[in-house]
């Protein structure tokens, strides 16, 4: 080797795998230590659902009657629909949001802090990210799409926060790289991420271009490349030793163990899943018809397939007036069946039953779709559920009240065994608000599952919660 040889950093790279050599003072090269870099956000399967259904909860029916594990706690009224689901669930109570406000907009207030924990502003796009963006930046560049915006509709009427409030809950705002190495994710001018609502169109997103049928072994010929290269390394360590001194044998060692360690990792990675293409779906789907089963379905095939691991999707915008007539209980009582007008029923009659019989049909189909992911399989051969965590709320706290207290957050999956689910928690609703837990202080707990280390979120988050143990 001559000092030639030397005038650039030394690598081998090829397949994704960049070996570099550490500053070695008796081969008189005097860059700084490099190192040998392996992504382990990307080996270890972690998927994110942020899921929005409208029109608030019917409260006093939707929160479990006791705290507790196991047998200790029951399933609402309202969540009889996910009686088969209970071991796979975590509901979280008593929560807050946007500091107990009331006002002019409130569906706005709600989907615009639905997953920000920061109340919109008036008729600008200022908030900060939100959790399904910074899980993305975090772990999407695992994936062709870092993460994927579906819904049902963009139709939301206006109010004195703007259409992007009740249309979108996902937003890209700025981020901060703190000195401690913690993020922070402040308030400033913000991008909603707009929403695909087209079954067709957002099949042809998913997979133009792609061939899942062939991703497992496409999978497994990359790692067999990637190994190659780590093999090629060891000769070069041999060489070397032949001219080193004794503190650069013990770095060139040290470098080469980190090597050893990325070729058990390698050999431990999961492949992608095996996952069939299904077919393109129909152009014009109506909701009630098709179209919401679809983009449940497109959205299993999108983790299945390992297109995606980060998801919103509304099930309808905040403030819609979708009329739910085809619902069979509701058409039987017959008259007015539109989603935000029924949710306003003052307890009072026919109305109130008509509320119920949405939500609950609200519920089963999102059980509908927590089932898909639990019997399809990952590429760890868990289920697709058992590797996420789906988050499940409203634009409202209760539908009637249109208030963002006491707001109910229903988690499902186990996120690789970091969630221990079948179980309430329930957060007391206190006098002293300073003292109240929110969605904030939620969001801090979550975003450290995916390896995000924040001390502060949206308004008035100020701590990580143990919800999840």
């Amino acid at each position: 080797m001559t000092r030639a040889d030397l005038s650039r950093r030394r690598f081998i790279s090829s397949a994704g795998v960049t070996i570099t050599l550490p500053l070695l003072p008796s081969l008189l090269y005097s860059r700084r230590v490099g190192a040998a870099a392996a992504t382990s956000a990307c080996t270890s399967v972690k998927r994110l659902v942020t899921y929005m259904f409208p029109n608030g909860h019917k409260l006093d029916e939707h929160v479990p009657a006791t705290p507790g594990a196991g047998a200790a706690w029951a399933l609402p009224p309202m969540l009889v629909p996910m009686q088969s689901l209970k071991s796979d669930l975590l509901f979280v109570g008593g929560l807050e949001n946007q500091q107990r406000r009331r006002e002019l907009g409130d569906h706005s207030i709600g989907s615009g802090s639905l997953f920000t924990a920061r109340k919109p502003t008036k008729m600008q796009q200022i908030t900060n990210s939100s959790v399904d963006q910074i899980v993305a930046d975090a772990i999407g560049g695992c994936t062709t799409i870092p993460s994927l915006q579906l819904g049902t509709h963009n139709i939301a009427g206006a109010d004195q926060f703007g259409t992007f409030y009740t249309r979108n809950i996902s937003w890209r705002g700025l981020s901060m790289k703190n000195a401690d190495g913690t993020m922070s994710y402040p308030q400033g001018a913000a991008t909603p991420l707009g929403k695909e609502i087209d079954p067709q169109a957002a099949f042809d997103n998913l997979f133009q271009g792609t061939d899942p049928a062939t991703s497992t072994a496409d999978a497994t010929m990359r790692r067999a490349l990637k190994k190659s290269v780590l093999d090629a390394v060891i000769p070069l360590g041999s060489s070397l030793e032949l001219t080193l001194n004794a503190a650069d044998k013990l770095k060139v060692e040290e470098l080469f163990t980190g090597i050893r360690a990325l070729e058990v990792e390698l050999q431990k990675a999961p492949t992608t899943a095996s996952c069939a293409k299904p077919a393109r779906p129909a152009a014009n789907l109506a909701f009630q018809s098709g179209q919401l089963d679809t983009m449940h379905s497109l959205m299993v095939v999108a983790f299945q397939c390992d297109i995606t691991r980060v998801i919103s999707f509304m099930m309808g915008d905040a403030q819609n007036q979708r009329d739910l007539g085809f619902i069979p209980d509701i058409a039987k009582i017959g008259g007015e069946a539109t989603d935000h007008t029924i949710s306003h029923h003052m307890n009072m009659g026919t109305r109130l039953q008509k509320f119920r019989a949405a939500v609950l049909w609200k519920q089963t189909q999102i059980a509908s779709f927590l089932t898909q992911l639990k019997t399809a399989t990952d590429a760890d051969g868990q289920s697709l559920l058992k590797n996420s965590l789906v988050l499940i709320s409203s634009d409202l706290s209760d539908g009637n009240a249109h208030n963002h207290d006491k707001y109910p957050m229903l988690v499902a999956g186990q996120l690789g065994g970091l969630v221990t689910t079948d179980r309430y928690v329930a957060y007391p609703s206190l006098t002293d608000y300073t003292m109240q837990k929110t969605f904030g202080d939620f969001f801090i707990k979550l975003v450290s599952l995916y390896g995000v280390n924040l001390t502060t979120y949206g308004d008035d988050g100020k701590e990580a919660l143990a919800w999840n143990q």
